[in-house]
C-alpha cells in the first residue's frame, strides 16, 4: 500500500479536531502518519491531542501562520518522511472508513483526488459533489451543494476545482505546480492551486465512492465571519489579478461591482460590511497574509 501523510492545520485551538482525528484512525487503510501543524492555538486542544493520540506529529508554530502556510509545512514534514501522497485535511471534518482506500484506488501520477462531501448537520445534505471555474466571474462553484443526496453525483469524473478541505496528492505534483501560495493567508489558497493544476495538465478527480462529512467553517465562526468577509474579498482581487492571463477585464469588473453589492447587503445579513472596504484597500496597497481583525 502507498504511505500517505495526513496534513491537518490546527486553525488557532479547534478542539473539535480530536474527532477528526479519531475518525481518521478508524478507516481501513492505516498505512499513513497523521500531522498536525498547530498555528499557535491559545487553548489545551494541542494538550488535548496529544494525550489522547501520542502518535500524531504535532508541528507547534509560535503564532498563527494561516492555512496555506501551514499546509506548506505539513506538505514538507510529509515530504521528510518519505511519503508517496500527502492528503490534505481541514480539522473540521469527519470521515467514513473506506474514504482513503477509495480515494488511493483512483489514484494517478498525473491527478489528485477528492470525495464528495456533507454537511455535518444534516449529514445527508451535500456540500461538495464536484466543482467548476467560472472565469467571466472569477470565482467557483460547488456541484450539489445544499442538495439531498438522491444518487444523483455518484459518477466518477473529471472536475476542474475543489476545496483542499480533502484532497490527495501525489507528491510528485508539488514538483511541478509548487505548494500553497501564502499570501492569501486562508482562502482562495485552494482556488489558486487547482487553477495551476490545470495549467499543468493535472487533473482532479472527483471519486463519490469517498465520503467525508464537513463542519462548514467552523474554524473561522461561519460562512459570514468577520475573517470570511475580509479574507474572501481581499483574495478574490489577488487571484483574479494574479492569473489575469487566462480571465478576460470583465472579471475585474464583476468583482469590484459585487464587493459593493455585498457592501449594500451585508448590513441586512450579518453586520460585517465594515470588513469589505478595508480587504479592498489592503489588497490595493499589497498588504496580504495575515491580518488581525
Amino acid at each position: 500500500m502507498a504511505k500517505v501523510g495526513i496534513v491537518i492545520v490546527n486553525y488557532n485551538g479547534a478542539a473539535y479536531q480530536n474527532a477528526c482525528i479519531d475518525s481518521i484512525y478508524k478507516m481501513n487503510n492505516t498505512d499513513f502518519e497523521i500531522i498536525v501543524v498547530d498555528s499557535g492555538s491559545k487553548d489545551n486542544s494541542i494538550e488535548l491531542l496529544e494525550k489522547e493520540f501520542p502518535n500524531v506529529h504535532v508541528l507547534k508554530q509560535n503564532e498563527n501562520v494561516g492555512v496555506a502556510k501551514g499546509n506548506n509545512i505539513g506538505i514538507d514534514f510529509s515530504l521528510g518522511l518519505q511519503t508517496e501522497y500527502t492528503l490534505l485535511m481541514n480539522n473540521d471534518v469527519e470521515v467514513d472508513e473506506m474514504l482513503l482506500d477509495n480515494l488511493l484506488s483512483v489514484a494517478e501520477d498525473d491527478a489528485v483526488v477528492v470525495p464528495k462531501i456533507y454537511y455535518y448537520e444534516p449529514n445527508d445534505l451535500l456540500w461538495f459533489a464536484g466543482g467548476d471555474f467560472i472565469f467571466n466571474k472569477g470565482l467557483t462553484i460547488h456541484y450539489g451543494k445544499k442538495e439531498l443526496d438522491k444518487g444523483q453525483y455518484d459518477n466518477l469524473k473529471i472536475i476542474k476545482y475543489a476545496p483542499t478541505c480533502c484532497m490527495l496528492i501525489k507528491n510528485s505534483i508539488f514538483s511541478k505546480v509548487g505548494k500553497m501560495d501564502e499570501k492569501y493567508f486562508m482562502y482562495y489558497d485552494d482556488t489558486d492551486f487547482c487553477l495551476r493544476l490545470m495549467e499543468n495538465d493535472i487533473k482532479i478527480i472527483y471519486q463519490p465512492k469517498a465520503i467525508m462529512w464537513h463542519k462548514v467553517s467552523s474554524s473561522t465562526g461561519g460562512e459570514d465571519s468577520p475573517l470570511s468577509v475580509y479574507y474572501n474579498t481581499r483574495n478574490r482581487f489577488y487571484f483574479v489579478n494574479k492569473h489575469s492571463k487566462m480571465m478576460p477585464i470583465s472579471v475585474k469588473i464583476y468583482s469590484m461591482i459585487s464587493n459593493i453589492v455585498q457592501y449594500i447587503i451585508y448590513p441586512i445579513r450579518c453586520k460585517n460590511d465594515k470588513y469589505i472596504r478595508p480587504a479592498i484597500i489592503d489588497y490595493y496597497k499589497g498588504n496580504m497574509g495575515r491580518k488581525d481583525l
